[in-house]
C-alpha cells in the first residue's frame, strides 16, 4: 500500500494560518496515518521506529513525523525512547484487562443513559448505523465494518451529551484500537460481535436501560479476552 502523503497544497495554504493551526493541519493527516499503520499491525506492537524510512514511506521530512509520534504517544500508542528514537507500545495483559475494564463500564454508563434520554430521531440515526455495518457484516468487508462499528462505540458516547465521559473514552479508545481490530479478525467473534450490537439496538429501541447497558458492557469485556486469548496464541 502506498502511504505517500502529498501536502507540498497544504503546506503553502498553511503559511497563511495562525502558528497554532499551521501546526495541526500539516502533521494530523500523518499522525492518522501512522495511527493505522498501528491498529493495522504494518507497525508492530514493540517495535522500532525507523523515522528515516517512515519519512521516505510518507513523502515528508522528520520533523512532521515527530511531531506525529509525540501526539501517538499521548494517545499511548507509542513509547518515546529518551535519545533512542520511538517504538509501538506492547501493552501487558494486565494493562489490556485494566484498560478493557474501564471502557465497558464507560460503555454501559452510556448505553444506560442513551436507551433512557435519547430522542427518537437519535435512536434512529443509531439503528440506521446498525443496520449499515450489518450489511458490512454480511458481505465480509471486515475494515468498512470495523470503521463503522468504532463509529457507533463513539456515536452511543457522544449521544450522552456529558464532555466527562466523551473525552475519557476517547481517550482510552485511542489505545483500545489496535486490540479492537485483532479481536474481530476471529470469525467466532465476529459472529458474536454482530449478534450483540444486534442485541443491544433492540434493547435500546424499547428503552430497556439496565439490559442495554449490561450488554454492551459484557461486549466490551469479551473484545478484550478474545485479544488475550490472540496473544496466548501468538507465543
Amino acid at each position: 500500500m502506498n502511504h505517500t502523503i502529498n501536502i507540498t497544497k497544504s503546506q503553502n495554504q498553511e503559511r497563511h494560518r495562525p502558528a497554532c493551526t499551521r501546526r495541526h493541519g500539516i502533521h494530523a493527516p500523518i499522525r492518522d496515518t501512522i495511527r493505522e499503520m498501528v491498529i493495522s499491525g504494518k507497525l508492530e506492537a514493540g517495535e522500532r521506529i525507523d523515522e528515516k524510512s517512515l519519512s521516505e514511506e510518507l513523502g515528508v521530512s522528520k520533523t512532521p513525523i515527530r511531531e506525529a509520534l509525540k501526539v501517538l504517544a499521548s494517545e499511548g500508542l507509542i513509547e518515546l525512547l529518551p535519545n533512542r528514537g520511538s517504538r509501538v507500545i506492547k501493552p501487558s495483559r494486565e494493562a489490556i484487562k485494566n484498560l478493557f475494564s474501564v471502557i465497558a463500564c464507560l460503555e454501559r454508563l452510556a448505553a444506560e443513559i442513551v436507551a433512557r434520554d435519547a430522542p427518537k430521531h437519535d435512536i434512529q440515526m443509531l439503528s440506521a448505523l446498525h443496520k449499515t455495518m450489518s450489511i458490512f457484516f454480511t458481505n465480509r468487508n471486515r475494515e468498512s465494518y470495523f470503521d463503522l462499528n468504532h463509529k457507533i462505540h463513539e456515536t452511543i458516547i457522544n449521544m450522552t451529551q456529558n464532555p466527562v465521559l466523551v473525552q475519557t473514552h476517547s481517550e482510552l479508545m485511542a489505545r483500545a484500537r489496535r486490540p479492537r481490530f485483532i479481536a474481530i479478525t476471529s470469525e467466532d467473534r465476529w459472529e458474536e460481535s454482530i449478534k450483540e450490537h444486534s442485541l443491544l439496538m433492540a434493547a435500546i429501541e424499547l428503552r430497556d436501560s439496565r439490559t442495554a447497558g449490561e450488554i454492551l458492557y459484557k461486549h466490551v469485556l469479551k473484545t478484550g479476552e478474545t485479544y488475550l486469548e490472540f496473544l496466548n496464541s501468538t507465543q
